[in-house]
């Protein structure tokens, strides 16, 4: 049962999340209270989310201290990549629409914790409804826009956020090749996602489908050697790009390290597809990205056998 002390802690942790900072003390109320979500004590070492399975539900912090760990594909060695603390929260990314839906990493209780569990569909509903409220805003917007003439107008109905990116993106030697009215349409292309402290984008040896500009936050890219220390090898920040090398024309199409976002942030996927006809367009950048890829892998084979 939960104490007001608890209902307080939750409270201000909710309305510190992106998933749930819309959201009226009311309807936050109503997610604490539901029969589905509750308070869970967990012991010293006692395992609440394991990597692989399919995740079902999302985490708060209020009390204690838990530890994520990933297996190390080379060895199945356990590897603790973050700390948790009260406040903290994990498991939303494999709920999240677009995710493979599995656990991307075992996390569990360092010390004496309590967590609170939110069902996978209240996640689920809050972001349908933040999806249908930005699909109503771009609606109005584009009526609006039919109101103004010349492209001028059209572009100051825009947002700021939009406007924000599109200048990131022109700025950007990797988007060089594209045209104005490519990069203004840039959500036809991409997709935007909002990653949590310590989630990982990439892990090592996995297929690559998308690379990823950083909007928001830093991106930690590391490997591993072979006594499992975390070797941090780059920081990505915004205007950075990460996850490339996977996409490029004669590779194996598997990942060469891990990436993970170090506290909150937003990133840009771009598909493979649309990478690849943007290489097309411009070869001199396919043939450095080419000799960049050559030197990661001389560095990251230096590491791993260190």
């Amino acid at each position: 049962m939960m104490t007001k002390t608890d209902i307080a802690k939750l409270l201000q942790s909710l309305r510190s999340i992106a998933l749930f900072n819309s959201l009226s003390d009311e309807e936050l109320t109503a997610i604490l209270n539901a029969p589905e979500n509750g308070i869970e004590d967990r012991k010293p070492k006692e395992l609440i989310v394991r990597e692989s399975e399919l995740g079902e539900c999302m985490y708060v912090i209020t009390e204690g201290t838990v530890e994520v760990t990933i297996r190390s594909e080379s060895g199945g060695r356990e590897v603790t990549i973050n700390t948790l603390h009260a406040g903290d929260f994990f498991g939303e990314q494999a709920l999240l629409p677009g995710s493979s839906g599995r656990r991307n990493a075992s996390v569990r209780a360092l010390l004496p914790s309590r967590v609170f569990r939110i069902d996978k569909k209240y996640v689920l509903l809050n972001v349908q409804r933040d999806i249908s409220q930005q699909v109503d805003s771009e609606a109005v917007t584009e009526v609006s826009d039919r109101f103004k003439a010349g492209d001028e107008a059209a572009e100051a109905g825009s947002t700021g956020g939009d406007a924000s990116i599109q200048e990131l993106l022109a700025g950007m030697r990797l988007f060089r090749s594209l045209s104005p009215q490519e990069l203004s349409a840039y959500h036809n292309w991409t997709d935007t996602i909002e990653v949590g402290p310590g989630e990982f984008i990439i892990k090592e040896d996995q297929a690559g489908e998308h690379l990823y500009v950083v909007i928001d936050g830093t991106v930690e890219i590391f490997l591993l050697d072979t006594d499992g220390k975390i070797n941090i090898v780059a920081e990505h920040k915004r205007g950075n790009y990460f996850g490339e090398q996977a996409l490029l024309p004669g590779s194996d199409g598997k990942r060469n390290a891990y990436a993970r976002m170090d506290k909150r942030g937003q990133l840009l996927k771009v598909p493979k597809e649309y990478f690849r006809l943007i290489l097309n367009r411009d070869t001199k950048l396919a043939e450095t990205l080419s000799k960049v890829g050559q030197l990661q892998k001389d560095i990251n084979t230096k590491i791993s056998k260190s």
